[in-house]
């Protein structure tokens, strides 16, 4: 059952910034949603949470209905726009949540500030990828198409994808809040390209070798929920072995769980009782 949640938007530095905001018990957790998705990928979290804990899930600059400027994107203005967000909600401490995407800028939220974040959990997400997971995203963005005749065409480029297996109703409803009707009966993603291409430009190699350091100045209780399938299977995670070993010796203190069956992205939906149980024990929560 989906708990009622407030919809509303906020000035964040020089952006409005759209939230959902459940009601619950301080202090709250923040999900940070992937790259191209929004924030009503903290669904499967407010089922799980639901009024035990206050959880906030914006729409990250130039996705869902947050501002879309032509301009400054980046890891780093991300985590400038959730502090600020924070500071006009009032949020003085919370904890990250953050899903791929998310997972990197809720790590550099946590390294950089930590007097606000109270802990961090990273869904498949937040360590330097493979090669080979950087082809795969490459040309999965290079070929992303952003306009469909119907829903079910978008959907049904998803439904056998490696990436979304294994298939349930909580993702495809995910999967279906991407995008936007328009007057002439075709639909839209909610995030557009020029977006998508200017987040893609700040990930260099630089950026991604920076992890390394933010990791030693993680100061909070850090939980890495791993998809046990990454990208296309178990020879091609997102957080392999020799990645998870990087975040634990920088993070010698960080709880790791991996999920079985799943992939990179239904690492959100897809039913896991020791999920579940690992998250509620790490906000000191009961079922």
């Amino acid at each position: 059952m989906i708990a009622d949640y407030d919809s509303y938007r906020v000035l964040a530095g020089r952006i409005r910034m759209h939230i959902m905001d459940w009601a619950g018990d301080d202090p709250p957790v923040v999900f940070l949603h992937g790259f191209t998705a929004n924030g009503l990928a903290a669904l499967p979290l407010s089922e799980l949470i639901g009024d035990k804990r206050r959880l906030i899930a914006p729409d990250l600059r130039g996705r869902g209905q947050s501002d879309m400027p032509f301009a400054e994107y980046g890891l780093q203005v991300h985590v400038k726009d959730m502090i600020a967000c924070m500071d006009r909600l009032g949020v003085e401490q919370f904890v990250v949540a953050g899903h791929s995407f998310g997972a990197t800028i809720g790590l550099s939220l946590a390294a950089e500030y930590p007097e606000r974040v109270a802990g961090l959990i990273m869904f498949d997400g937040g360590a330097i990828p493979e090669p080979a997971a950087v082809a795969y995203l490459d040309n999965y963005y290079d070929t992303l198409t952003y306009t469909y005749a119907s829903m079910d065409e978008y959907v049904d480029r998803f439904r056998n994808a490696p990436l979304y297996q294994p298939w349930v109703p909580a993702l495809e409803r995910l999967v279906r809040s991407n995008l936007f009707a328009q007057p002439d009966g075709t639909f839209i993603r909610r995030v557009p390209r020029f977006v998508v291409d200017a987040d893609r430009r700040s990930e260099s190699l630089e950026t991604w070798n920076q992890l390394l350091q933010l990791y030693e100045s993680v100061r909070c209780p850090v939980l890495i929920v791993r998809a046990e399938m990454g990208i296309s299977g178990k020879d091609d995670q997102i957080l392999t072995d020799t990645a998870l070993k990087k975040m634990q010796e920088g993070m010698p203190n960080a709880e790791i769980i991996t999920v079985a069956g799943a992939g990179h992205t239904s690492v959100l939906t897809v039913p896991s009782a020791d999920r579940d149980a690992a998250i509620l024990r790490f906000l000191g929560t009961k079922a």
